[in-house]
């Protein structure tokens, strides 16, 4: 491309023809033949080799690289010796079109060039207020390979537009580096919060197998509360986090797996003990589908209380459903026992008051007939051997009366 003094430089070379030969001089005679002359011969194919430069940066429409050659191909032309001949006219009106074809053509180019500047520019302003970090940065070395690669403008605008591009690539990587800065220390802050946790979990008591549901409980409760906080303490720098991570989680699956361990243990011990507990069931089901209540049953039925008892835990849920069951069978052989009883106790009640009341008719009947003897006793008529016999029969019933009425305090105190 042209700078603003090789712009001006043509321009004047044209307007003025500088470097325009002088009046050739009168051509010899053709019966003159010029003597051979070895240095006007160099100086003419310096000046060729000059032409021959600028036209390979034509051909190759390499305006970039012709337009810095306008000036040192000049100021060389004229540091050659100037023959004033005809050919010297033919070699400068060739090296003047070539320099007004690069200076054309480089011209359209720095408007191209310019064109293009500005479009970086546009797309850099759109992108200074970008909060898309990576993608954007990205763009913005691409954007800076093309502005490389378009080229200079002239100076004055390519300072305009350097200065309009920069300073939104410029403010969008001060932006980015607050951002990330911003990141560091909230990185930083999550860090040293994290390691707080680390200490404090690492701190909890050590389970045992002595430890009861309530332990695990709140155990696993403060872990899960130290999760959360975790989680909200953010993320510290990938390296940090990962080994973070690992130190905190080591003992957080410790416990855990002591957890499931111990559960799995107690899951097989309810287990067994809920084996235990339905055969009991299945006793107590046996037992009440019998209706046999001796004494012996009843006892049994006593002794799988006590056996329950002992048996232990067996689950929560578990638990509840066969103690129901349990209950269920025992309830059923104690309310038809008590039905049963009961029954009988009525049926022993009726029959003791009927046996009551046959005592009572007979102490009725037997108390007649004393107070009939008695009455005949005041008959003077009557012998004294009859009278002690008399005597003898009011005796055996008075005898039987109270016999009948010792068996009826003895049936009454048997039904109180």
């Amino acid at each position: 491309m042209l700078s603003s003094e090789h712009a001006s430089e043509a321009t004047a070379d044209q307007a003025t023809g500088e470097e325009t030969p002088a009046e050739p001089i009168s051509q010899p005679t053709a019966a003159a033949q010029p003597a051979p002359n070895p240095l006007k011969d160099a100086d003419l194919n310096h000046k060729q080799d000059l032409i021959n430069k600028l036209k390979q940066a034509v051909d190759a429409k390499d305006w970039r690289g012709g337009s810095s050659l306008l000036h040192p191909t000049m100021n060389e032309w004229k540091s050659i010796h100037t023959w004033h001949i005809p050919e010297e006219d033919q070699l400068w009106s060739a090296f003047q079109e070539l320099r007004h074809t690069i200076y054309v053509e480089c011209g359209k180019e720095c408007k191209a060039a310019e064109a293009a500047k500005e479009k970086i520019c546009q797309e850099a302003r759109t992108l200074a207020n970008s909060q898309n970090w990576k993608e954007t940065s990205e763009r913005f070395h691409q954007l800076m390979d093309e502005w490389k690669a378009v080229g200079t403008v002239g100076r004055e605008a390519n300072e305009r537009l350097w200065a309009d591009f920069n300073g939104s690539r410029q403010k969008f990587f001060a932006a980015r580096s607050a951002h990330f800065e911003k990141i560091n220390q909230e990185h930083e802050r999550a860090k040293e919060k994290k390691e707080e946790l680390i200490k404090e979990i690492q701190n909890l008591p050590v389970p045992n197998d002595s430890w009861k549901t309530q332990q695990w409980r709140e155990q696993s409760n403060k872990i899960h509360d130290l999760m959360t906080q975790w989680r909200a303490a953010g993320q510290a720098n990938r390296k940090d986090n990962d080994k973070l991570w690992e130190a905190f989680n080591a003992s957080r699956q410790a416990f855990f797996e002591a957890q499931h361990a111990h559960f799995e243990r107690l899951d097989q011990v309810y287990e067994n003990n809920a084996k235990a507990k339905r055969k009991l069931i299945e006793t107590a089901k046996t037992i009440s589908a019998t209706m046999d209540f001796s004494p012996q049953n009843t006892q049994t039925m006593r002794d799988l209380d006590i056996q329950w008892k002992q048996i232990g835990f067996a689950g929560a849920h578990t638990d509840n459903e066969l103690w129901e069951a349990f209950r269920d069978a025992k309830e059923k052989f104690w309310i038809e026992k008590k039905a049963y009883f009961e029954e009988r106790n009525k049926i022993r009640k009726e029959r003791s008051e009927a046996a009551i009341d046959r005592r009572k008719d007979q102490i009725a009947h037997l108390q007649q007939q004393i107070d009939h003897l008695n009455a005949q006793m005041n008959d003077d008529t009557i012998s004294e051997d009859y009278l002690v016999n008399m005597r003898t029969w009011i005796q055996e019933k008075q005898d039987r009366i109270n016999e009948l009425n010792d068996q009826i305090a003895d049936i009454t105190k048997k039904l109180s």
